[in-house]
């Protein structure tokens, strides 16, 4: 098991490795963080990674979650060896890409199903195909019903920004019966991201009253800011569990690999903890790089919602903030009374 008491005695019982098979992808998404082409590895040298993170995982004693992505993982040269590959350990499977053809997915659902398929709408049919692509909404929504009848868990993120903040939840509502979860983060302004807007905090915290509204008569909306643990504090309710279980997660029980081997704490900033190809993953989770990320940002290191919030580095980075010591932007503890008083 994984122990930080360092932050209030956090304990995962596993790990996921979100990698990135390719930064190939057919789309050009206007908040795309990285398109930077970084090669990819090769069938060798990805099972050697494999075989590294259930090692890592056999010593710390967790479950090895695998979390294939991009880019579109599908365009990874060897995707389906790999697939098979991790298929035939003990590793949780989780795909994030876009839909693709029904032969596709039959053959890794033929090899072992994903525990979800996870894709992204940025709001209703007109919105998101400006920011995905024309025809992208509707290529979704008839991939939800494909992965329901192989029987595969779906689920659909969201990227909120200040321009799609009303589309949220019509989208969100509008998924009922045809996604099995709904959840959403926010942009990080980082790569392409960086052309678009946060919304205020006030703004962003009327967003958050709506979805909980919206969540109390549609059960597949879920939550994954941890940000939403300071409207549970204040009303008296239970926390949810964050971004990856224990709030901010980045290289707790969670670290991303690129297609090159490097390892970053969180995928959506710049956060290197190390390579790969250069050390195992025993020896990248104890470097000091990693430990920094581990223990998120100062300015949250004694707030009572630590382990099951910390904020969002990746905003914090790209609102020009220094992530390690300042608070998340839209972080509204102080100012609850205030924010939530008409609720």
């Amino acid at each position: 098991m994984l122990r930080d008491g360092r932050l209030f005695g956090r304990r995962a019982g596993s790990f996921t490795l979100q990698w990135h098979l390719t930064n190939a992808c057919e789309l050009a998404c206007l908040h795309c963080y990285d398109r930077t082409n970084l090669g990819c590895l090769s069938l060798a040298q990805a099972e050697k990674v494999l075989g590294d993170v259930l090692a890592f995982c056999r010593q710390a004693k967790v479950a090895p979650q695998v979390c294939l992505t991009g880019g579109n993982p599908f365009l990874y040269p060897n995707f389906l060896a790999l697939y098979r590959a991790v298929a035939a350990t003990s590793c949780s499977i989780s795909i994030l890409g876009n839909p693709v053809a029904e032969e596709r997915l039959a053959e890794i659902v033929a090899l072992r199903p994903p525990i979800y398929f996870q894709v992204s709408l940025e709001g209703r049919r007109e919105y998101n195909d400006r920011i995905r692509g024309a025809g992208h909404f509707d290529r979704v929504l008839a991939f939800l019903p494909l992965l329901r009848e192989w029987q595969v868990p779906s689920q659909v993120m969201l990227t909120v920004h200040r321009d799609n903040l009303a589309e949220l939840v019509p989208l969100a509502i509008e998924l009922a019966g045809q996604a099995d979860r709904f959840t959403f983060n926010r942009l990080a302004q980082i790569g392409s991201g960086a052309q678009l807007a946060l919304p205020d905090k006030r703004a962003y915290v009327e967003l958050l009253k709506s979805y909980v509204v919206a969540s109390r008569t549609n059960p597949h909306l879920h939550f994954k800011d941890g940000l939403f643990n300071i409207m549970r504090l204040h009303f008296g309710r239970p926390r949810s569990r964050g971004c990856t279980g224990f709030g901010c997660g980045a290289a707790f029980n969670f670290v991303a690999v690129l297609p090159d081997g490097q390892v970053h704490a969180c995928r959506k900033f710049p956060s290197p903890i190390g390579n790969l190809l250069q050390a195992s993953l025993t020896e990248i989770y104890a470097s000091p790089a990693a430990r920094r990320y581990r223990q998120g940002s100062r300015a949250c290191r004694f707030c009572r919602l630590r382990n099951c919030c910390g904020g969002c580095l990746a905003v914090s980075h790209g609102a020009g903030l220094p992530e390690l010591r300042a608070r998340d932007p839209h972080c509204f503890m102080r100012e609850r009374k205030q924010l939530l008083a008409p609720f």
